[in-house]
């Protein structure tokens, strides 16, 4: 008798449909599973790690669907996390409703057994432009899943959009496609359960690409390209559509990288994990690569007089990220852009950490928001008031 895995599945992510059918990405979704039912007709799922589509709009998500009934008959269920393409720069109360509408799943992080595996999925629980913020309860509730029926052979898969910085190929320092904003929180938690094995998207690194699979720290990680196109370590588009076929056997986890363009196998994407899996244990206190952590303000005074200079210092802050200072109860967005009073952008000073300088003012009299931008224009990320006051007024 031929010995057969426990559990096989599939990874996608960044399909970005678009609302026609005729669009380039939205052919490669449909081609993707054409591949699926042809090549791997025996699975049990289908993991999709998030860019389900290119904007976030309805008319994106009902191609998805077209596109999935069209192809449905012999795939096994799909499960969904969601991207910054589908919540960015928008209400994200509304985008999670769609998503939600659109997907079935109804929860921004969850998990699930399958034939005795734990699967857990993480989101967002702000619509950050190029990130994800994970609250300290989703990070508490991750550590506590990871927990649970734990067993050195038993991998517990984890599927999140963006990778961690200075894991998988793109999320170094060179490119920046990295994007958790509780990127220290999230590796120290990975650390203490190594059977992880976590599937990211985001940068659309083609497979086979330097640190496609990353087991350096923390756990064992896949980069996991993209369906809709790929980018290189030259840091060019290329077009292109991959993914991977996941084995589970009793010792071992094989992942193959699949070109689901070319209906071909990616020769230098064909990984085993041995189990149980081995990684190195981190020393926080040496470790280069914890230095991003969930971001946190703070002023050093909450009030202040005419012209006086305003210290503000930071962590945990990325890419186009910023300070600026808005009268009190203001509520900037990307969709209504109140200026500032004055603004600086923290990668014109340090990051991830570091100290902002408002000097030279002419505040008036009055009360104001110190608020940290984020990438996005969040003002609910952080906000800070403080007061202007006459001389002999200070409290």
């Amino acid at each position: 008798m031929v010995k057969k895995p426990n559990l096989k599945f599939i990874v996608i992510t960044d399909t970005h449909v678009e609302a026609s059918l005729e669009g380039t990405y939205s052919q490669n979704f449909d081609q993707a599973l054409k591949d699926i039912v042809a090549t791997f007709p025996d699975s049990h799922g289908i993991m999709h790690i998030g860019d389900i589509t290119e904007n976030g709009k309805q008319a994106e998500y009902e191609t998805m669907a077209c596109i999935w009934k069209d192809n449905m008959e012999g795939l096994p269920p799909l499960y969904f996390t969601y991207g910054n393409h589908d919540v960015r720069w928008k209400d994200f109360d509304k985008q999670i409703s769609l998503f939600i509408a659109n997907t079935g799943i109804d929860k921004k992080y969850y998990d699930f057994w399958m034939k005795g595996y734990h699967f857990i999925f993480l989101g967002t629980e702000i619509g950050l432009k190029d990130s994800s913020y994970l609250s300290e309860s989703q990070l508490e509730w991750l550590d506590h899943k990871l927990s649970e029926h734990e067993s050195a052979e038993k991998p517990k898969f984890i599927f999140v959009h963006e990778p961690l910085k200075d894991t998988v190929a793109g999320s170094q320092n060179e490119f920046g496609w990295h994007g958790i904003r509780q990127d220290k929180e999230l590796k120290m938690i990975l650390a203490k359960h190594p059977q992880s094995i976590v599937f990211t998207g985001h940068t659309h690194w083609e497979l086979g690409a330097r640190d496609t699979m990353y087991n350096a720290k923390y756990a064992t990680m896949f980069n996991a390209a993209s369906v809709a196109y790929l980018w290189t370590d030259n840091n060019v588009l290329k077009d292109g559509s991959q993914g991977y076929y996941v084995e589970v056997w009793d010792d071992k986890v094989v992942v193959k990288g699949r070109n689901f363009a070319s209906k071909s196998w990616v020769a230098d994407a064909q990984y085993t994990v041995k189990l149980p899996v081995t990684i190195p244990v981190v020393d926080p206190s040496v470790d280069p690569d914890l230095t991003l952590s969930k971001p946190i303000m703070n002023m050093n005074k909450a009030v202040y007089h005419p012209y006086e200079q305003i210290e503000v210092t930071y962590v945990g802050s990325l890419r186009e990220d910023a300070f600026g200072i808005y009268i009190r109860g203001a509520r900037p967005s990307e969709t209504d852009p109140i200026n500032p009073i004055a603004c600086i952008k923290t990668n014109t000073v340090s990051q991830p950490n570091g100290k902002v300088l408002f000097s030279d003012l002419t505040l008036p009299v009055g009360s104001y928001d110190m608020i940290y931008l984020g990438e996005t224009l969040n003002t609910e990320m952080a906000r800070m008031p403080f007061d202007v006051t006459t001389a002999g007024n200070e409290s």
